[in-house]
């Protein structure tokens, strides 16, 4: 964590930095665009150039020495290049921000040239500087020559006592360069860099800081969420922010959960499949076995005449449990089957206990129901336990001669009644008989399953279960 802050406050640092940069040069930009436009005026230059006048007066009359020429035509230059704007520290030079161009010429009282700067004009400054020479309006002090580039000054030169003694006339060239600008710019902040990086240090740390707490506690929020997955917990899902960094990281960390998930279920649903399938098959192998053994000991008993006379009705009982209990055994062996092993409908196991109980206590069992419907093993083993249920109590306690069951399917969900017409109960008092209870908790275990028992005193009992049909 200590190196990723280190590179953090580094990163924001350097930004914070190229964003004061980017601020400064724009600033400056914009203040010194607005000073040259203020700076390179026509009265600037006229007032600038008034200045000088005593010194250019001084040239033409000493105008047999060119040394005082010279000296007059620098300083005009100097001045004109390096005119500025403003006071103290906001002082801005044109040359900052620009190429100015002097093209000048000192004449005496009788229009005689004395000086032309640069000797070799260039053909279209020479041209100007000969239609300007012809037009009585253009001997009125500065004016724009073109506005935002070129200035024209014709000024009459006198000496100290006022005398006319010449002429001066200046064509001043300038424009705003950008680039010239960044270049000075870029020199100044160069300069200063060092104190910058300093003023920006304590903004990158304190942003990394900041930064580095987030993606602590985001981080944090994600070791919260995987330690639940580790546990089993896959439910546990890592919040998604919106504009998060590390959202991408978060998405793919939720999508392998959801995989895991699924192939836990997976693996667990195999298991228990297997283990089902496993158990099937022992009870299938051994106590199915035994039970079919003493079913034919029980056979051979039945074969002796002295044993039928000694034990006879406890060997025919005997063998109806038998045969009983490799029934239940059987259903047990089909319930722990995986679902779709076998092409047995509902219909047929309802009919088949049915069958047994007619035969076992001799009772009338009517069924009308619906055809062959093929249910999941698990709904199918919970319906029949209730059907068996519902008939032994029919039986035991309400000792009644006729049970009728009957089925249908209607929208999606199936009904199965059972009636019989025994003695009743009174549903008002609180049941905690075993057999109740039991109905109860597999109809809750069915698909959207419901039952309902009504019963009343002398009339019988009417079971009502119902549920969803899913295949």
């Amino acid at each position: 964590m200590r190196k990723l802050w280190c590179q953090l406050a580094l990163s924001f640092t350097l930004l914070s930095y190229c964003a004061l940069v980017l601020l400064f040069v724009t600033l400056l930009t914009i203040h010194d665009y607005r000073d040259f436009h203020r700076t390179f005026t026509p009265d600037n230059i006229e007032t600038l150039l008034e200045s000088e006048e005593r010194t250019v007066a001084q040239a033409i009359q000493y105008a047999n020495n060119p040394e005082w020429l010279s000296i007059a035509r620098d300083s005009v230059r100097e001045k004109l290049i390096n005119i500025e704007y403003g006071t103290g520290v906001s002082i801005y030079r044109l040359s900052n921000s620009s190429h100015p161009e002097v093209y000048l010429r000192i004449a005496d009282q009788n229009g005689r040239t004395l000086l032309s700067d640069p000797v070799d004009w260039p053909a279209d400054i020479e041209s100007v500087f000969g239609w300007r020479d012809m037009m009585v309006d253009a001997r009125a002090g500065a004016r724009w020559l073109v506005e935002n580039e070129s200035v024209w000054v014709d000024m009459p030169v006198a000496d100290s006592d006022g005398t006319p003694v010449g002429q001066l006339v200046v064509m001043f060239r300038a424009e705003f360069d950008p680039w010239l600008q960044g270049q000075t710019i870029f020199d100044f902040l160069l300069q200063a860099s060092d104190a910058l990086f300093f003023f920006c240090l304590p903004i990158g740390i304190a942003c990394s800081l900041i930064a580095s707490r987030y993606v602590k506690m985001q981080l944090q929020k994600m070791n919260e969420v995987t330690e639940n997955w580790r546990q089993g917990n896959f439910e546990a899902r890592i919040a998604l922010p919106s504009d998060d960094v590390l959202i991408r990281h978060s998405e793919h960390l939720n999508e392998m959960a959801q995989d895991l998930e699924m192939y836990m279920s997976l693996k667990q649903n195999l298991a228990v499949t297997d283990e089902r399938t496993r158990v099937a098959r022992e009870l299938h192998d051994t106590v199915k076995q035994k039970l079919f053994a003493l079913g034919l000991q029980l056979a051979t008993s039945k074969a002796k005449p002295a044993v039928m006379d000694a034990a006879g009705e406890h060997i025919l009982e005997a063998e109806t449990i038998n045969r009983e209990a490799q029934h239940d055994l059987m259903e047990i062996i089909t319930q722990l089957r995986p679902a779709g092993t076998d092409m047995i409908s509902l219909y047929d196991r309802i009919e088949a206990i049915a069958e047994d109980f007619r035969r076992r206590f001799d009772i009338a069992i009517d069924i009308r129901t619906f055809g062959p419907l093929m249910c999941d093993a698990q709904t199918e083993h919970n319906v029949v336990r209730i059907v068996q249920e519902a008939l032994m109590n029919a039986i035991r306690h309400g000792r009644a001669s006729k049970i009728k069951i009957e089925g249908d399917v209607d929208q999606g969900r199936i009904r199965l009644q059972v009636y019989d017409n025994g003695s009743g109960f009174d549903t008002s008092h609180k049941s905690n008989g075993f057999g109740l209870i039991s109905m109860k908790d597999r109809a809750s275990d069915l698909p959207k399953g419901s039952i309902t028992i009504e019963s009343s005193m002398g009339v019988g009992t009417e079971i009502t279960l119902s549920w969803a049909h899913e295949i």
